[in-house]
């Protein structure tokens, strides 16, 4: 029985009703939604007038498959006439776009010939076409053959310099305002932004006007880790380099950079000034979901290049849209793989189920991994099946391979000592190898719950550490949320330690890199904004890799369960992906591609032909 009740729930434990229509249940919970979905339906359904009970039911259905679609990332749902004669019987509830601002007032629906809205996300879907459409129409700041020229000095001047396919990345993506850069795990969309970047220095750019930003923390800190890593490796660097690594461009979150305008993440639809930058380099883009790239776009002058570096077969946001995706007809694409070595057999073999499962070939699969009846028997080589009645025996190893090692286990059990907020140089040696450690291997779940789910096997985890309500020395540890006191984002990765503050008894402690070094925070002030992080969903895994993955498949199949996810799953790997549970669920899950719906693609494409024709 529901708790939310429109009847209030002690009325509805008392005296059961039946308010809420049985499909419209069923609904919401066979897509792991909320109740308080099917309640947002009984109240929309609930304004609408002179309807009689029958029909009132049906647009309560329709209005949860509307919510089941925006929570599986669509902004839209596809209607049928019968949906379409329903709400034309509540113009008070749903609208054509061009009577939705008329003097009857705005409504909480659209109906946009056959797809129907909620009204913000119409209204922000239309915001966004406007924007990517005149930078797509406008030419890039630099006329092509000075780009050339300063490609060209890029490859002469340093290692690691951009292949040929790169390079045309780089030109093609400075052809216009807004450049679209999309290639698979390891194909050197890094190199490629970094010779991008390097390109426009010697174009006359100054570094502190071009801004460098992910999704997540992680993917931000890696970014700018590799910019500084590869330019540190030019023995004799160019002024044009020097220039640039003296004053190599941070690294920050999309939200980070947002929030330098609106203030602790607050978003109105548009901001007062700009932001100061000339270029904005986005990596992982295809994280970004509808609405934060309308926050993107509106704080960006129109003569600010931006340049999108992503994949469009990974998985696109957590959030309704898949802008990225959207933007394929306009991106230049990477093919060619660097991060899996072909010439060894795990990474042909890696490469190869990748390459099925992007290409939706359900039982070729069986053909690149290695089936293991026993997890006794596995390599931890290339790619290997285990049955799922092992799944708990894998676990139980997984743990015993991080904390039986003699190593990991005394820097688990030191204790870290910080003075005047910064660690010893030394404890700090010691976090940094730890963590390392800990970030070799990493467990993948599909979702938040089941059995299968990360925090049941977060749990399971946690009770082989010791178990208890805190967490334990050595645990890997995640934040939910953005914290804009303590500079920590979501997706941020830490680990908890015993550490001692000057002057100070031994507390428990998640610490947390930073460009400052180690950040220590007391988890007791956190609330629910960490979670542990043994296991994590593919989604927050986006962006990461490891050397070992492990990937948790469902009981069952689930909408979740997608041929992009398990393609993203995959991909995190270097050198092994163990699949726990049946073929046929994973053959089901490559079958089931995530077809978003969205009006981006097609509205883009009348808006751009437009503005080019100058209608």
């Amino acid at each position: 029985m529901p708790r939310l009740s429109p009847d209030g729930t002690a009325l509805q434990s008392l005296a059961p009703t039946h308010a809420y229509p049985q499909g419209l249940l069923d609904l919401v919970r066979d897509n792991d939604l909320g109740e308080s979905h099917a309640y947002l339906a009984w109240q929309l359904a609930h304004l609408a007038v002179g309807i009689t009970p029958g029909q009132r039911d049906g647009l309560m259905l329709l209005l949860g498959r509307l919510l089941v679609a925006q929570s599986l990332g669509s902004t839209r749902l596809l209607t049928s006439a019968d949906d379409r004669a329903l709400l034309a019987k509540v113009p008070e509830l749903a609208k054509v776009p061009e009577l939705a601002d008329s003097a009857r007032g705005r409504t909480p629906l659209i109906l946009d010939g056959i797809h129907l809205y909620a009204d913000r996300a119409h209204a922000c879907e239309g915001r966004v076409v406007a924007a990517l459409a005149a930078r797509l129409a406008r030419p890039g700041p630099f006329a092509r053959a000075a780009v050339a020229a300063a490609l060209d000095d890029v490859v002469a001047t340093g290692p690691g310099a951009p292949s040929e396919e790169q390079k045309t990345a780089v030109m093609t993506a400075l052809d216009r305002s807004l450049g679209v850069i999309s290639g698979g795990p390891g194909t050197g969309k890094t190199t490629t932004a970094l010779a991008l970047v390097r390109s426009l220095v010697r174009l006359g750019m100054a570094p502190a006007r071009i801004a460098l930003c992910a999704p997540t923390g992680k993917a931000a800190s890696r970014l700018e880790d590799d910019f500084r890593h590869r330019l540190g490796s030019l023995s004799l660097p160019p002024l044009a380099d020097q220039t640039l690594l003296a004053d190599c461009p941070k690294a920050q979150t999309l939200h980070r950079l947002l929030g330098a305008v609106y203030g602790r993440g607050r978003f109105p639809a548009s901001a007062p000034n700009p932001l100061p930058y000339a270029a904005v380099i986005v990596d992982e883009a295809s994280m970004i979901d509808l609405h934060l790239m309308d926050r993107l776009l509106a704080v960006l002058a129109d003569g600010t290049l931006i340049v999108l570096l992503g994949d469009a077969d990974q998985l696109p946001s957590v959030s309704a849209g898949a802008v990225f995706r959207d933007l394929g007809e306009y991106a230049v694409r990477l093919g060619h793989g660097f991060r899996t070595d072909a010439s060894q057999p795990e990474g042909k073999q890696l490469a190869a189920l990748a390459r099925a499962v992007r290409a939706g070939e359900a039982n070729a699969g069986r053909d690149f991994w290695a089936l293991r009846q026993r997890p006794d028997l596995l390599s931890h080589r290339g790619a290997e099946f285990l049955p799922a009645e092992h799944r708990e025996e894998i676990l139980h190893r997984h743990h015993a391979k991080i904390f039986a090692d003699e190593t990991t286990r005394t820097l688990v059990d030191h204790v870290y000592t910080f003075r005047d907020g910064a660690i010893e140089a030394a404890d700090e040696i010691r976090l940094d190898a730890l963590a390392a450690r800990l970030g070799r291997a990493r467990i993948l779940a599909i979702t938040r719950q089941r059995a299968t789910g990360v925090e049941r096997t977060n749990g399971f985890l946690h009770d082989l550490c010791g178990g208890g309500p805190l967490f334990l020395p050595g645990e890997p540890v995640m934040m939910l949320r953005n914290d804009y006191d303590r500079g920590l984002w979501n997706g941020d990765q830490g680990v908890a330690v015993r550490v001692q503050q000057l002057g100070q008894p031994v507390t428990m402690a998640v610490v947390f890199r930073s460009r400052e070094g180690w950040q220590p925070v007391d988890p007791r002030s956190m609330g629910e904004a960490m979670s542990l992080a043994f296991a994590l969903t593919v989604h927050k895994a986006q962006g990461s890799e490891f050397d070992e993955v492990v990937v948790l498949l469902p009981d069952s199949p689930c909408p979740l369960l997608t041929r992009e996810l398990l393609y993203t799953a995959i991909s995190r790997a270097r050198s092994s992906v163990i699949l726990c549970g049946a073929p046929e669920t994973f053959a089901a899950g490559v079958e089931n591609s995530e077809n978003r719906s969205s009006g981006i693609a097609e509205r883009l494409a009348k808006l751009v032909t437009a503005v080019v024709h100058g209608a």
